[in-house]
């Protein structure tokens, strides 16, 4: 399909999660002649911006209602809409944005049944299967910031010279658990340095280490935040089961930053944790989302959790700049290429990184794998 226009739409009950691009990516599309440009009515409105902001930046883009806006050739939007949003999909449209394949059965169901043609954004890797489109820093910096500040009101001793160093377990060691790391150096440098009181202890913990319970039990007896940085190959399993928690002190913070679902054959992480959102970061161990788990899930043993679906969102302009700056690299091939010939042989870098984004890239390492 040669892509004649683009809709933005906006993203729709994710606790205010504002997700919307700036007007600078609709200027960048004036380049794109024959391409109609159609937003939904309200884009921006959550950083401020009027229809009037984005006109001046582009005054060939339309406003139009969520429903017109899913019939378009390409939708592009940088979290994934719910269930009900994507039925409003035109069958056989292609569809640009954080797919997350492997934990979402019921959106994959649909892909199919639809005929859609996406491009995950979480899925785009490089040649070495690195992950590009992705903000890693601000991920775990703006969850580490927040775990950290928890912290310093649970744990009485926090500034004292004479307690020990303060100690960060992630479960862990690729590049959201190595970010987060560099996030708690730093922000125990600020609290810290020069001032003769203990920093900041952290140990990033691979699976050979994971998978006992032995060795958990005596590193969570001395863990003040506990974070959840994984990447499990079995979304079936836990890593961590919920009788361990209670071997953490009580002023232990719990960090997910993974924020992984319940989901059909799907349990967290951390058995017995639960997902937060940009309005609700901090989950204390009464609150009522702890009702809403299901019912074989054990959840006796809490402690304070931050969690939140969207991380990128407490900063959520400095996120839509970096995402701004790397996605012109994959329009430029979409609205220049038929998608149905995007070539993972390519000789164009993009190309090769936006086909492994594709569904079918996904079934076919799904079958292999």
């Amino acid at each position: 399909m040669i892509i004649k226009s683009v809709g933005f739409p906006r993203i729709k009950n994710f606790g205010g999660d504002i997700r919307d691009f700036l007007p600078s990516l609709f200027q960048y599309l004036k380049k794109f002649e024959n391409l109609e440009i159609f937003a939904e009515k309200g884009y921006g409105s959550g950083f401020g911006l009027t229809g009037e902001d984005y006109l001046e930046a582009n005054p060939r883009v339309k406003f139009v209602t969520s429903d017109e806006i899913y019939q378009k050739d390409l939708i592009v939007i940088l979290k994934m809409p719910e269930l009900e949003e994507l039925e409003k999909l035109r069958d056989g449209c292609a569809l640009f944005t954080m797919c997350h394949y492997s934990t979402r059965e019921l959106n994959v169901e649909l892909f199919v049944r639809k005929r859609i043609k996406t491009f995950s954004m979480d899925s785009i890797v490089d040649d070495d299967n690195m992950r590009i489109f992705v903000d890693y820093f601000r991920t775990a910096f703006n969850a580490s910031r927040i775990a950290f500040k928890e912290l310093k009101k649970t744990m009485a001793d926090f500034y004292s010279p004479t307690r020990r160093p303060i100690n960060v377990t992630v479960i862990g060691v690729g590049s959201v658990a190595q970010n987060c790391a560099k996030s708690f150096e730093i922000l125990g440098d600020e609290e810290f340095l020069d001032k003769n009181i203990p920093g900041v202890v952290i140990r990033l913990l691979p699976r050979t280490v994971t998978y006992s319970d032995k060795l958990m039990i005596s590193i969570l007896k001395e863990t003040d935040i506990l974070v959840d940085a994984s990447k499990r190959q079995d979304l079936s399993k836990c890593i961590i089961k919920n009788e361990l928690l209670g071997y953490l002190p009580n002023h232990s913070i719990i960090l997910d930053i993974t924020a992984d679902r319940y989901d059909i054959g799907q349990v967290k992480p951390i058995e017995g944790t639960v997902v937060g959102s940009l309005s609700k970061l901090i989950i204390y161990p009464d609150d009522e989302l702890y009702d809403t788990l299901p019912r074989n899930i054990e959840s006796k043993n809490r402690r304070i959790t931050v969690s939140c679906d969207a991380w990128p969102g407490v900063t959520p302009k400095e996120s839509i700049i970096h995402y701004e700056r790397l996605i012109k690299n994959f329009l430029e091939v979409l609205l220049n290429k038929d998608t149905d010939e995007i070539d993972k042989n390519s000789d164009n870098y993009f190309e090769r990184a936006l086909y492994r984004g594709t569904l079918e890239h996904f079934f076919s390492n799904s079958v292999t794998s």
